[in-house]
């Protein structure tokens, strides 16, 4: 699921704010052609096209993630298929890589300051490097020796802050780039002899000294190590394209209008309360900025005029143009967003929705629909890749599409990963 789900906002976004340029720069790079940059009709050597690959695949903020703000499937996936292109690996050593990549980065990330947050540091390139790393050496088949020296890398270009999300910057999809293509450069370095720290994790100036404050939870480090793998228990898919730290509001609101509880046009007002992480990320009041797409992605006052005005939220609306829909932009003073102390998770918010003729809602909202806790169906995400890949100046055919979402949801038994990427490079 986490596969096909990453190829389609990957196809959509091939044409998003800053992807030509990813693209463009690699391309101008050149060097050995090993990995496909896809959809561009592009080989270049396999850092580059993790780096490009998955640039393209978090721009449209709608590719997986993980409390809190952890993006893995836009990294580990477009890694594995990067190097898995380059060896001719299986399809299920593709998927046994990237489900021990996500499984260390997913048990890293829940044990730093307790799971909640990274006092502004964001948890991709922070943790996220890790699991790059993890999945690209186990793929090249690295000795648990190069293995630790690929995460001692890792560590030491770990890093990215949340302050991109919150300007709407369109760095925060080039992070995502940032982490595969060093997670991949760890692996190969590694591979050739190059050592990383030792005590990576518990060390003087370790990871948990750096980035939790000094505290290691070595349970929820260990804890089914090698019989659990964490993916399926943290990893949410997004159903809109948008920040997950806004999709509980919106997601609840949606709800209320598509079921006709409230009518769009009898709507007031709206307020709505999000803990500090959240509003942090998303709370400020709307400005379109140097790239209203990625302004927009990243802003709840935004995305609930939206849902109220247009209803339920696509790609669309999120083009740089569409943002400034008139209609959305005069409904944004009556949208009000508030910092609420004690929710203490994004995935729980609270709306107060006053309608004309004085009439009050006041609506608890929880996980959104794609999160483990409201999981949604493998046909749910065939359907929104099918419906997505169309979103593109070189989308996939219906018929292509369905026989690429066929392919993968059988790939482990696919003995060449090649076949699938033939069908999309």
């Amino acid at each position: 699921m986490t596969v096909l789900d990453t190829l389609g906002v990957l196809i959509a976004g091939r044409d998003a704010p800053g992807c030509p340029i990813a693209v463009d720069m690699v391309r101008t790079w050149g060097g050995t052609q090993e990995s496909s940059v896809l959809r561009y009709e592009e080989r270049v050597p396999v850092p580059n096209a993790a780096f490009a690959n998955s640039v393209m695949a978090r721009a449209l903020d709608y590719d997986t993630a993980a409390k809190p703000g952890l993006h893995l499937s836009a990294s580990t996936v477009i890694t594995a298929l990067a190097v898995g292109e380059k060896i001719g690996a299986s399809g299920m050593e593709v998927l046994a890589s990237i489900t021990i990549g996500d499984d260390l980065a997913l048990r890293i990330n829940r044990t730093t300051n307790g799971g909640v947050t990274y006092n502004g540091y964001e948890p991709t390139g922070v943790s996220g490097v890790f699991a790059v790393a993890a999945t690209a050496g186990r793929l090249m088949g690295l000795s648990s020796e190069a293995i630790r020296n690929a995460l001692g890398i890792a560590f030491v270009r770990s890093g990215g802050s949340f302050q991109s999300n919150a300007d709407g910057a369109l760095t925060a999809r080039f992070n995502q780039g940032f982490t595969s293509y060093h997670g991949v450069l760890s692996a190969e370095l590694a591979s050739r002899g190059v050592t990383g720290p030792t005590n990576v994790f518990s060390g003087r100036f370790g990871y948990y000294r750096l980035f939790s404050g000094g505290a290691i939870d070595e349970r929820g480090l260990l804890e089914g190590l090698g019989r659990e793998f964490l993916g399926p228990r943290y990893i949410m898919f997004k159903m809109w394209p948008m920040g997950g730290v806004i999709l509980s509001p919106v997601d609840c609101l949606l709800r209320k209008v598509e079921n006709s509880e409230i009518s769009p046009e009898d709507v007031e007002e709206i307020t709505a309360f999000i803990g500090p992480y959240a509003y942090g990320v998303a709370g400020r009041p709307f400005e379109q900025g140097d790239v209203p797409q990625a302004s927009a992605q990243f802003n709840l006052q935004y995305a609930i005029a939206n849902v109220i005005v247009r209803g339920r939220p696509s790609l669309e609306h999120y083009d740089n143009k569409s943002v400034l829909h008139g209609g959305v932009l005069k409904f944004l003073r009556r949208v009000h967003v508030v910092e609420d102390p004690s929710i203490d998770t994004e995935f729980r918010s609270r709306l107060s929705i006053t309608l004309k003729g004085g009439n009050h809602l006041d609506v608890e909202c929880g996980p959104p629909r794609g999160h483990p806790d409201n999981p949604v169906s493998s046909n749910d995400i065939v359907d929104k890749f099918i419906r997505i890949v169309g979103y593109s100046s070189k989308p996939l055919t219906v018929e292509a599409a369905k026989e690429v979402a066929h392919l993968v949801m059988g790939m482990d038994s696919m003995s060449d990963v090649r076949e699938l990427i033939e069908l999309l490079a």
